[in-house]
């Protein structure tokens, strides 16, 4: 069901909406490396892989120390942007879990919270935009300027 709803979304039939963490991992295999297209300071971006076609999922690392307010304000930015020079946004995933961790020699656990932040847009099959751009810095005295051409 999950899978309907983001084709149809990919589709331009639904609006973006919250997508589950299975459906996510599911259309990137586990998040393989062979579906890694990009990574920076703060994410991993990957392949989906659906039958109507290709999405970016970018999932965010050390999510336990991500601000929640900061990512649903990116979300409502992102739920709010439609242009044509902008990747489209098709859904989010705000998943958070609990796991039993066993303390060493004892029989007592600990639980940790396991949270998973992701973002999906709709896949653009050139590379990254950075490819494209040259970067230009241009220092004053007074100013500092960096110009993308």
């Amino acid at each position: 069901m999950d899978l309907d709803v983001l084709e149809r979304i990919l589709d331009g039939r639904e609006k973006p909406t919250n997508l589950s963490f299975e459906l996510l991992k599911n259309i990137t295999e586990n998040f393989s490396v062979d579906r890694e297209i990009g990574h920076g300071g703060f994410a991993t971006v990957y392949k989906g892989v659906l039958p109507n076609g290709n999405v970016a999922v970018k999932r965010i690392r050390n999510s336990h120390s991500i601000n929640e307010a900061l990512f649903y304000r990116e979300v409502d930015s992102l739920l709010n942007i439609e242009h044509k020079n902008v990747v489209r946004f098709l859904g989010f995933c705000a998943s958070t879990d609990q796991t039993a961790i066993q303390i060493e020699g004892s029989k007592q656990h600990i639980y940790a919270e396991v949270r998973e932040r992701l973002l999906c847009f709709e896949y653009i099959s050139n590379g990254s935009l950075q490819k494209y751009l040259t970067v230009c810095i241009i220092c004053t005295r007074k100013s500092r300027y960096i110009i993308w051409i």
